[in-house]
């Protein structure tokens, strides 16, 4: 009897595991002398504390308070559409009801536990791999820079190559013009003063002008002494001593 008494003290007026997950409510104290749950906003006296923090009111308005403050460990869970006392797992995708002896549950199980080591391990590996990625990145663009560099000296050299060889055919161009000898030009120019073979010319010309003006009055009296012979055989010497009696009469 005694045995099963003890064991109806531990079930029924025993605290439960996890009953207390989140602590004890904070309380801040008010000018009137009453105090306040910061978490819920409830007041009351001094006298009242201790039975208020073990209620089931201030219990659930610690568990919202965690929920909307993402609060360990409530930062794993958010809360169900469909009903207002339910919770659902981010990691597990289960569904708890919103008390802190089924969440204390549900995050001791073999099911949480194993999907949380499991989220542990790939977190860890993506950090390992960020920071080799990270270990990399300076060393490429060592490499790029360094390609870059090398890119830009070539093609500096190619530009200094070809405007040395631009000057050198200048250059060679300039050499290899050609440039006649005096006195073998095709245009027969000897190089000399262009302006006195000018002046030469023309006193030559001007030299020249008397002889075509009588050689032209020279074949004008040919023509003229031909045209009066040609007359004098037309006529004859009959009709010219006729013309010769006329004027004679008409001048006596």
């Amino acid at each position: 009897m005694g045995e099963a008494s003890e064991e109806k003290k531990v079930s029924g007026g025993g605290t439960k595991e996890g009953a207390n997950l989140l602590g004890p409510p904070t309380f801040s104290e008010l000018p009137n002398g009453r105090l306040k749950c910061v978490e819920t906003g409830h007041e009351m006296v001094l006298k009242d504390k201790e039975t208020y923090a073990q209620s089931k009111r201030c219990r659930l308005g610690l568990i919202e308070f965690a929920l909307s403050h993402s609060k360990p460990p409530l930062n794993m869970f958010e809360q169900d559409p469909l009903s207002r006392s339910k919770l659902i797992c981010k990691l597990t995708g289960d569904t708890v009801n919103k008390s802190e002896e089924h969440i204390w549950k549900h995050i001791n199980g073999k099911r949480f536990l194993n999907k949380l080591e499991q989220k542990e391990m790939e977190e860890e590996f993506m950090d390992e791999t960020m920071a080799e990625e990270a270990e990399k990145k300076p060393k490429k663009e060592k490499k790029k820079k360094k390609k870059k560099k090398e890119k830009e000296k070539a093609v500096e050299e190619i530009i200094s190559e070809v405007r040395d060889s631009a000057e050198n055919e200048s250059d060679s161009e300039e050499l290899e013009f050609w440039i006649p000898p005096v006195g073998e030009r095709w245009d027969f120019d000897d190089g000399g003063d262009r302006w006195g073979s000018g002046s030469e010319s023309d006193q030559s010309d001007d030299e020249n002008e008397p002889e075509a003006v009588d050689e032209e009055r020279g074949k004008e009296s040919e023509e003229l002494s031909t045209r009066a012979k040609r007359m004098s055989i037309e006529i004859g010497p009959s009709s010219f001593a006729s013309r010769k009696k006329k004027s004679r009469k008409n001048t006596s």
